[in-house]
C-alpha cells in the first residue's frame, strides 16, 4: 500500500476513535430535543446549502443512491419539528429554532473534541496545519473532480484553535473531496447510481442475494423492484451473472469495479503531492498517535 493510502487509512481510524468520544453526546442532545441524530445531520446539510434553499435535488448530488421521496420525507419531518420551513413546494429553509438547536449541538460536540485531544499542544497544532494545507490544496486543484462537496463541508470549518475540532472538520472535508472524486468517476462509468451501489455491495461481499441486497439498502427508500431492474442492467453489461436470486460479480465486473476504485484514489490523492516525503511521514506519525491516544 502506498504511503498516502496508509495515511488515509490511519486518518479514518483516528476519525472513528474521535467520533466515539463525541457521537454519544450528539445522540443525547438529539434525544433531549426529541429528534433523531440523522435529522441533526440533515440540518447540517441544509446549512451548507445556504443561502440557497434546500431541495431533494441538492441532497441527491452528493447522495445519488437515495430515492427522492426519501429525502423529501426527511425534510418534511424536520419541518414538523419546527426546524425547517417549506418556503415553496419542495424548497426548505432553516428556522431560527433549527439554526439555534443545530449549532448548540455542534458547539457541544466540538467542546468534547477539544477536551479529548490526546496530543501535546504543539503536536496537535502541527497536525492541524498539515491537514489545513491538504484541504486547501484539494480546493485549489483543477478538476476533475469538481469541488462541490468539499466546498460545502468548508462552510462548517471552525477556527484553527483549539486544534482538534479543526482537525475533525478537516478530515470531514477530505472525505467530502473523496466523494467528489468518486462522483466524477461514477458519472463516467455509464452506470446508474443505484447500479453502481448494487455492484459495490456484491463486489465487497456485503450482499450475496437479492433478498439480502434489498434488506441492506432498505434505508435508500427504493422498492425491491428497482434492484431487480438494476441487476438486469448489470447482467446486460456482463458485470453480474448467476441465478436471479443469488447473483455474483463476473471477472469483468471485478475489473470494472477495481478500476473505479483505482481512478477514485488517483483523483483523491493527486493533491497530496503538496506534502514532502518527510511531511507525509510526520502526518502518518501524528495521526497514529492521535488514534492510539483516543483509544
Amino acid at each position: 500500500m502506498q504511503l498516502n493510502q496508509q495515511i488515509w487509512v490511519r486518518i479514518e481510524e483516528a476519525w472513528t476513535a474521535l467520533s466515539e468520544r463525541f457521537e454519544p453526546l450528539i445522540e443525547t442532545r438529539c434525544a433531549q430535543a426529541g429528534i433523531e441524530s440523522r435529522m441533526f445531520r440533515l440540518m447540517l446539510a441544509v446549512y451548507t446549502f445556504e443561502p440557497e434553499e434546500t431541495t431533494p435535488a441538492h441532497l441527491l448530488v452528493r447522495g445519488p443512491y437515495t430515492a427522492v421521496d426519501t429525502y423529501l420525507l426527511g425534510l418534511r419531518h424536520a419541518e414538523k419539528h419546527g426546524l425547517l420551513v417549506e418556503s415553496s413546494p419542495g424548497r426548505f429553509q432553516m428556522t431560527e429554532h433549527g439554526r439555534t438547536l443545530t449549532f448548540e449541538i455542534v458547539d457541544a460536540a466540538r467542546q468534547v473534541m477539544a477536551e479529548s485531544d490526546p496530543l501535546l499542544p504543539a503536536d496537535s497544532g502541527r497536525l492541524a496545519i498539515l491537514m489545513d494545507r491538504l484541504v486547501n490544496t484539494c480546493l485549489n486543484t483543477p478538476p476533475p473532480p469538481n469541488t462541490w462537496s468539499i466546498n460545502l463541508s468548508m462552510k462548517l470549518m471552525p477556527r484553527l484553535n483549539p486544534p482538534m475540532p479543526f482537525i475533525e472538520q478537516a478530515i470531514t472535508c477530505l472525505a467530502a473531496y473523496r466523494d467528489d472524486a468518486h462522483l466524477a468517476v461514477w458519472r463516467r462509468s455509464g452506470l446508474s447510481a443505484t447500479a453502481l451501489e448494487t455492484l459495490t455491495l456484491f463486489w465487497r461481499g456485503d450482499a450475496t442475494s437479492l433478498e439480502e441486497l434489498c434488506k441492506k439498502l432498505e434505508r435508500r427508500g427504493h422498492p425491491c423492484e428497482v434492484y431487480i431492474t438494476v441487476l438486469a442492467e448489470l447482467r446486460d453489461r456482463g458485470l453480474i451473472t448467476g441465478p436471479e436470486q443469488a447473483p455474483w460479480v463476473t471477472g469483468t465486473g471485478r475489473v470494472f469495479r477495481n478500476e473505479i476504485e483505482h481512478d477514485t484514489d488517483r483523483l483523491f490523492f493527486a493533491p497530496w503531492t503538496c506534502l514532502s516525503q518527510s511531511e507525509s511521514t510526520e502526518l502518518y506519525d501524528l495521526v497514529s498517535r492521535m488514534r492510539d491516544g483516543l483509544k
